[in-house]
């Protein structure tokens, strides 16, 4: 080609201009890509932290719960079971650590290598994921937390109420006028009656260690239990009536149930979900080992006439040491325990938005048991709670059982 051609032919390709949005989009791919990458990535991590706190609290919870019971060893090992039922859905690559220090509390730190995928872009094959968290361990125990800040009589405990706790506290949070009254024919004996309202009416009957103005607990469990990872429903409202017995299985459990005349209901382990409606127990027997029953919303179960109950929380898993337990937020609302014949509980009961009414007679005896809901009234009734709650809860004195912040 002759030299004046070739300037010519330059000069034609400076002056044209139909391939310059494809080149120019050329030169962005390459940075654009790199931008969606990380967001990607960035999004996945920050998924993944939120599951491995999560689980990581609950670890560190239910091993300081344990250590009540248990030996620090034992108690870690708790900890490390409940923290690996959690993350099985993560690759591996997670190690953890849990200990004691000095103060008594369960520490836990834990760290993953998340991959990345755009790494090729990136540069980055895999991102450190770390978290750590704290359980306090020592001090009172408080097994019954009632949470109404302004609610009259928040506390009543009528004539009957026979209530022995020979290792825990109930507090209460009222400050209404009056926060708690105390009638004639009661005996509610507990290490201590935490009342942080001043205001009460004594009409007698027996309640020792009474102390008002008292720093009661605040509720730790706010936001920190995991909620079933569905609530679609598995089973419709049913009436059993004069069946002699059924076998339940775990599921969610949707509209109003009824169990009619004395029927032995046996539970097999896991969660029971009850939504959009409330199931009436007239009587019978309920047995279940390792159960625990959830409430999204004000669903409830009124025990009617002649119940016994032998109900135990599971002792494992991201559900260990719960037994009753709802939603957080929910409306206000009532929920009865009418004459039973016995009842033997184990586990946590979170019920924050409930006022619990046990109607005569009521009759429990639980080694681990903690109570938490919105007000109680304690009616003619024969309670003895021998141990420590399974979730004890802190007092305001930095109490039993709370995450550290």
């Amino acid at each position: 080609m002759a030299w004046s051609a070739f300037v010519g032919a330059l000069k034609r390709l400076g002056r044209d201009r139909r391939a310059n949005v494809a080149l120019m989009f050329s030169l962005l791919a390459v940075p654009l890509m790199l931008a969606v990458g990380v967001g990607v990535d960035y999004g996945m991590a920050a998924k993944t932290r939120l599951q491995m706190q999560a689980a990581l609290d609950a670890a560190v919870l239910a091993g300081a719960a344990a250590s009540s019971s248990q030996s620090q060893t034992a108690a870690v090992g708790v900890a490390r079971r409940v923290f690996a039922a959690d993350t099985q859905s993560l690759t591996s690559g997670v190690t953890t650590s849990f200990a004691f220090n000095s103060k008594g509390n369960l520490t836990g730190a834990a760290t993953y290598q998340a991959t990345t995928l755009f790494g090729t872009f990136t540069g980055s094959s895999s991102v450190k994921i770390a978290v750590a968290s704290e359980a306090s361990a020592a001090g009172s125990n408080v097994c019954i937390l009632l949470l109404a800040p302004s609610t009259v009589q928040s506390l009543l405990v009528n004539s009957g109420a026979n209530v022995t706790a020979t290792n825990c506290e109930l507090d209460s949070k009222s400050l209404a006028a009056p926060a708690a009254v105390f009638n004639a024919g009661s005996n509610f004996t507990f290490t201590k009656l935490c009342l942080q309202g001043t205001d009460i009416i004594e009409n007698g009957g027996s309640h020792p260690n009474l102390d008002t103005g008292c720093g009661a607990a605040s509720n730790p469990f706010v936001g920190k239990l995991p909620a079933p990872p569905s609530t679609s429903c598995t089973n419709t409202g049913t009436t059993y009536g004069n069946v002699g017995t059924v076998n339940l299985n775990p599921g969610v459990y949707c509209g109003a149930m009824s169990f009619n005349f004395p029927t032995t209901v046996n539970f097999s382990p896991g969660v029971y979900v009850i939504k959009g409606g409330d199931w009436i127990v007239d009587g019978g027997t309920w047995n279940g080992a390792g159960v625990a029953f959830y409430f999204p919303d004000t669903s409830s179960i009124q025990f009617n006439s002649g119940m016994s109950m032998n109900l135990t929380a599971p002792t494992a898993g991201r559900y260990a040491g719960i037994l009753f337990y709802e939603a957080d937020g929910l409306s206000s609302s009532n929920w009865v325990w009418d004459a039973s014949v016995s009842e033997t509980l184990s586990g946590l009961v979170y019920l924050p938005s409930r006022n619990l009414i046990w109607n005569s007679p009521s009759s429990v005896v639980s080694h681990q048991l903690t109570m938490i809901a919105n007000t109680a009234i304690f009616d003619a009734m024969n309670w003895r709670l021998t141990g420590g709650g399974i979730w004890s809860v802190a007092n305001g004195g930095g109490g039993s059982l709370a995450l550290m912040q």
